[in-house]
């Protein structure tokens, strides 16, 4: 296959994640460089505790245009911190660190239950008219689904009523404008601030809460393609996906329940990586998954046969991972 000739600097991506999740990173910058031919990329992954096999095999997703950085983090703010859902880690508030770790003028940050299907450079170019932060207005603030539930929890967080509420799973950071407001150690005070003040229904998404609060009226709107979810794409059917996020528990291409319909595009990307050797186990364990599964979601225990529910168990609920 002929590469195309790299035109301009490098786009630079972070990702923030555990050990266990560096097979869904590979997976995300596959779809990357597949939907991104003739691009230079800088890929920087946060991470507290990983392994030394995982940090070999992302190094041979590197070639002359695609670098791969892996940074070790301490973790010790963010050990003080609460994960109040199954699917966030205390790796989520890495994010906050980035102006600091990674020495760029911007960045754009992505989760990696996403999925790249177009190209980056018009989001990387930008202008974020002196904001420090672009990102895409979260779902239930454009649809509001139930207007006084939405109102009530923007008014116990702090966000002012004229002020948008935004996803932070995609974020195009000004890293120079955030590292001059000392953003980080803002960011982490506020999370302090909101594990002592917030009931913790409120503050179950954590960084997107802390990031919304800090940076509230300072967040330039950002398409809402670079953040599809499925809420948004029942909403904006026309809309050109570039970012498919696969937000919430069921929807993760690696939960298997029958209703799933998001492992296939994983799968073709995971083949893409050094993880391909791990496809098999992946598609067994769906095609079982069809059949039957049992998992525990917000401290109850469910178990799903060909899709119907024939049990659920109150458990102690415990700590997920991103």
């Amino acid at each position: 296959m002929t590469t195309q000739p790299v035109k301009h600097d490098p786009i630079v991506i972070a990702f923030c994640v555990s050990d266990s999740f560096i097979r869904h990173t590979a997976v995300v910058i596959a779809s990357i460089l597949a939907s991104n031919p003739g691009e230079a990329f800088a890929f920087h992954v946060l991470c507290g505790d990983l392994s030394a096999d995982n940090r070999a095999k992302l190094a041979t997703m590197e070639s002359e245009h695609v670098s791969i950085v892996c940074h070790d983090v301490a973790q010790e703010e963010e050990r003080a911190l609460p994960t109040l859902m199954e699917h966030v880690s205390r790796e989520a508030y890495f994010r906050f660190r980035i102006p600091e770790i990674i020495d760029a003028p911007r960045v754009i940050y992505s989760d990696v239950d996403v999925l790249v299907r177009g190209p980056l450079r018009p989001l990387w170019e930008t202008d974020l008219q002196g904001m420090p932060l672009g990102a895409v207005q979260e779902a239930s603030d454009i649809l509001r689904y139930d207007p006084k539930v939405w109102h009530d929890y923007r008014k116990t967080i702090g966000i002012r009523e004229d002020n948008t509420y935004f996803y932070s799973g995609l974020l195009l950071m000004d890293c120079d404008k955030l590292r001059a407001e000392h953003a980080t150690a803002r960011l982490f005070e506020d999370a302090a601030l909101c594990t002592k003040t917030l009931p913790p229904i409120f503050f179950a998404a954590s960084d997107q809460v802390v990031i919304n609060r800090v940076f509230q009226g300072r967040i330039f709107p950002l398409p809402v393609r670079y953040c599809m979810t499925k809420p948004m794409i029942e909403r904006f059917p026309k809309e050109p996906i570039i970012f498919r996020h696969y937000m919430g528990y069921y929807e993760k291409p690696w939960r298997n329940v029958a209703w799933s319909r998001t492992w296939f595009p994983y799968l073709r990307f995971l083949l893409r990586t050094p993880w391909r050797g791990k496809a098999w186990r992946f598609v067994l364990g769906h095609l079982w998954g069809i059949v039957w599964n049992v998992h525990t979601k917000s401290g109850h225990t469910r178990a799903f046969l060909f899709g119907l529910r024939v049990f659920k168990r109150a458990v102690q609920q415990s700590q997920g991972t991103h």
